[in-house]
């Protein structure tokens, strides 16, 4: 199958994961955030995400598990004529 022409990267993907402090039975309550904007790439948006992610850090009830800015690549595979 010929491969095309590789396709990307995609708009930003901006994901934040946190913890609560306190616990629910024996775990922790777990908050999986994705941002999302019409244009995710604006200049705006780092800042923005930024003060999220610092808010959540700094503060006493909730840990910062991970913030990342992701993109993805494709290459579209064609049948061979």
């Amino acid at each position: 199958m010929p491969l095309g022409t590789p396709e990307g990267p995609t708009a930003s993907q901006w994901k934040i994961a946190a913890n609560s402090v306190d616990s629910a039975g024996d775990y922790p309550v777990t908050f999986d955030v994705t941002a999302t904007t019409d244009n995710p790439d604006a200049p705006g948006v780092p800042a923005i995400v930024q003060k999220f992610v610092d808010m959540i850090d700094a503060s006493p009830t909730f840990r910062l598990m991970s913030a990342n800015r992701s993109y993805s690549y494709s290459d579209p595979i064609t049948p061979t004529a």
